[in-house]
């Protein structure tokens, strides 16, 4: 008999996750529909050259030559990351995962994919090794689309090992607004949060959790990662009755993620509070830490 999955509790299995990470496509529908637009344009240049001349012919083809290139790029970096996720999907056991490191480190110099890649791997067992390969990354050389994920993946580590201001060093370059998901702007809205309210500016941090809260996440690691924002934004605001509401929340989805609180550096009184969570949750003080994804 299958044993049954406990209500409410976040599921930290690596390899079920891999498994239904989706490989990315190509838009060829978006493609189809740009190049009637441009189909359309050339129409109406050829149309206009006895009012205008060719200028307008012209402008249309550097518009078309732009495009183009721009939808090369956009299609290679799509056949990368389909090759990445791939290979990440490997990592569904001890053996499949160390072939899957063993593969992105292959020709992974200077391919910030593929370091990304290797360091979400590496951070569920080996945080140390994590964080050096995405240090070693050069973010500003990193595909545009990368860049963020480079950052909070990094601020997330550096945070974990109470290196805030190293962590809001690379918050503060995050724009949620160029986010495509509602999932992936609550994760980095809950990192920046973090990172503001251990910095000195918890103010910041609760008007940024008022627009992506909990309750509104989507999906229970969201939640999560916000939670904890919040236990860290309201302890420096002393409101212990937040910071306790907080804490029970997130004993209720795993209370092995309260571990995080009780390691040193955190305030005597999140300690206490924490202690305080556990026990009301019937769980021993010390706790193992489950490392979020």
């Amino acid at each position: 008999m299958a044993k049954t999955k406990k209500k409410g509790a976040l599921s930290t299995d690596l390899g079920e996750a891999l498994a239904k990470q989706e490989t990315p496509s190509f838009k060829w529908k978006a493609v189809l529909q740009v190049a009637g637009a441009f189909a359309v344009l050339w129409l109406t240049a050829f149309m206009v050259v006895p009012y205008v001349g060719y200028w307008a012919v012209g402008v249309v083809g550097v518009l078309t030559l732009v495009a183009a290139g721009f939808g090369i790029y956009i299609w290679r970096l799509t056949s990368r990351s389909r090759a990445v996720v791939e290979i990440m999907k490997q990592a569904t056991d001890a053996a499949g995962r160390e072939k899957a490191l063993e593969d992105l480190a292959s020709g992974a110099d200077g391919d910030a994919m593929k370091a990304l890649a290797r360091a979400q791997l590496l951070s569920q067992t080996q945080p140390n090794e994590a964080l050096k390969v995405l240090e070693a990354i050069d973010v500003e050389k990193a595909p545009a689309v990368l860049r963020d994920d480079v950052r909070a993946q990094l601020a997330m580590l550096y945070l974990r090992n109470n290196r805030a201001r190293d962590a809001r060093d690379l918050t503060d370059a995050i724009r949620l607004d160029k986010r495509p998901d509602a999932k992936s702007k609550g994760l980095y809205a809950a990192i920046m949060a973090e990172a503001l309210a251990r910095t000195g500016s918890a103010e910041e941090a609760r008007k940024l959790l008022e627009t992506y809260s909990p309750e509104s996440a989507d999906g229970d690691e969201v939640r999560a990662m916000l939670l904890r924002a919040q236990v860290y934004t309201f302890t420096v605001q002393k409101k212990r009755g937040r910071v306790g509401q907080a804490l029970a929340q997130l004993a209720a989805l795993e209370p092995n993620l309260l571990g995080g609180f009780l390691t040193k550096g955190n305030p005597p009184e999140l300690v206490k509070m924490t202690q305080q969570a556990l026990a009301g949750a019937g769980m021993a003080p010390k706790v193992k830490m489950k490392r979020m994804r």
